[in-house]
Order: C-alpha cells, then sequence, then structure tokens
C-alpha cells in the first residue's frame, strides 16, 4: 500500500475518533444543565411541601383562635344571664350559647381533620426533603465528574490535534487537500477501499483505470462518482475474482 495512502487511513481514524470526543464534549453542557434542572425540581418540590405545611398550621391556628373567640362569647352570653331578669331575654341568650356551642363543635370537627392533614404532609414532607437532598448530593458528584470528562476529552483532543500535524506532514500536500475537502460532505469517510470491484464509499462500480491506479498506489485514486479517494490491498476480493 502506498505510504501516504496508509498515512491517511490513520488520519482519517485519528479524525473519526476526534470527531467522537467533540460531540462527547458538546453533550456535557446540556447534561451539566439537565442534573441542575432536576436538582433544582425536586427543591421546588420540597419547597411546595413546606409551604403545603405552613398553610396547613396557619389554617388550624385560624380555627383554634376562632375556638377562643367563641367561648369568649358564651362567658359573655352566660354572664349576661346571670344579669338578666328577663326570663325571655334568659331564654334567648341560652339559645344562642346553645349555637355557639354548636359552631365550636363543628370548628373542632375541621381542626381534628387538619391534624390528620397534618400527620399524613409530615411523611410528605420528609420524603420530598430525602429526594431533595439526594438530588443535591447527587448534583455535586455528577458536576465534579462532568468537569473531569470535559478535563480528560480536552487533554485527549488536544493530543490528537498534535498527532495530527504530525500525520498531516508526512502525507503529500495534494492528496491532504483532496482529504480534508472531503471530510466535510462524506460523513467522515473521505477515503475508503475497493469493494468488490466498487467504491466502499458509494458503492458504485468503479472503472478500470480507477482500480488500476488503486492497485498500483503510485498515484492518488479517486472514485469518478465521489470523488473518495481509494485505495487496494491484497485481502479485497475483486469482482472478477468471485467469477
Amino acid at each position: 500500500m502506498n505510504e501516504d495512502i496508509r498515512q491517511l487511513l490513520v488520519l482519517q481514524d485519528r479524525d473519526a475518533k476526534a470527531n467522537r470526543l467533540e460531540a462527547e464534549l458538546e453533550s456535557i453542557d446540556p447534561e451539566r444543565e439537565k442534573t441542575r434542572r432536576e436538582s433544582i425540581q425536586t427543591q421546588q418540590i420540597l419547597d411546595q411541601a413546606k409551604q403545603g405545611q405552613m398553610q396547613l398550621e396557619v389554617r388550624r391556628k385560624d380555627l383554634e383562635n376562632e375556638v377562643e373567640s367563641r367561648k369568649e362569647q358564651i362567658l359573655k352570653f352566660s354572664q349576661q344571664q346571670l344579669e338578666t331578669k328577663k326570663n325571655l331575654e334568659y331564654q334567648t341568650l341560652s339559645r344562642e350559647i346553645e349555637h355557639v356551642r354548636e359552631a365550636i363543635s363543628e370548628i373542632e370537627e375541621q381542626e381534628l381533620d387538619l391534624m390528620e392533614q397534618q400527620d399524613a404532609f409530615k411523611s410528605k414532607l420528609a420524603e420530598a426533603r430525602q429526594v431533595a437532598e439526594a438530588a443535591k448530593s447527587g448534583e455535586a458528584q455528577i458536576l465534579s465528574d462532568l468537569d473531569e470528562r470535559e478535563k480528560n476529552i480536552e487533554s485527549e483532543l488536544d493530543e490528537l490535534d498534535e498527532e495530527r500535524d504530525e500525520i498531516v506532514s508526512k502525507i503529500n500536500k495534494k492528496m491532504v487537500a483532496h482529504y480534508e475537502r472531503l471530510l466535510d460532505t462524506k460523513e467522515g469517510k473521505a477515503i475508503v477501499g475497493v469493494d468488490h470491484g466498487s467504491c466502499g464509499g458509494c458503492h458504485m462500480k468503479l472503472q478500470t483505470q480507477e482500480i488500476v491506479n488503486a492497485k498500483s498506489g503510485r498515484e492518488m485514486a479517486t472514485c469518478t462518482n465521489c470523488g473518495r479517494l481509494i485505495y487496494y490491498t491484497r485481502e479485497m476480493i475483486m469482482a472478477d475474482e468471485l467469477d
């Protein structure tokens, strides 16, 4: 195999590796954002649970205050009963006291219901706190791992750049230029092998002269159809060898 072709194959392998690393590098920031977003969401759920608990507590306190206010009404009506000498007024106050006691009973039932809700909320709050704490701890670890991975990838890309420069310096400039023009349009496959007498890239049948050029290895051989650089080794099977 022509030495330029051999070096181009090495270059293509390194370029493919660099492309994979760059794609992985580009995925790190979205991963960071996803991790932060998930941690924020768990914290928001915890905050909502805390807010819900506070609302229940405020409501229970309001009911307690309302009960105390109703009890003061009963004391006031009872005092008025002691002071009145009119039977009708006494009976009216008795009915008022009874109505207030009924209201107190209803409020106390609401208090019991709220207390049950608070008990149920405790486990919900504890679960939300546990999830938020785990997410926060996990976020720190994941972000640290991503930072380390980013650093390693950048270091590896720097090494590949240096290696690429060294490889390019050994190859015919015309072939390098042709190879690099093809990189963006041929999905990283700028140089391909002969495949049963066809181009290993576009899979179109090669002309006889193209195959001769690839076999000789003395000059740059290309596919007339797609423009890719082509090469041939003894391990490859030609179309006429299948007959």
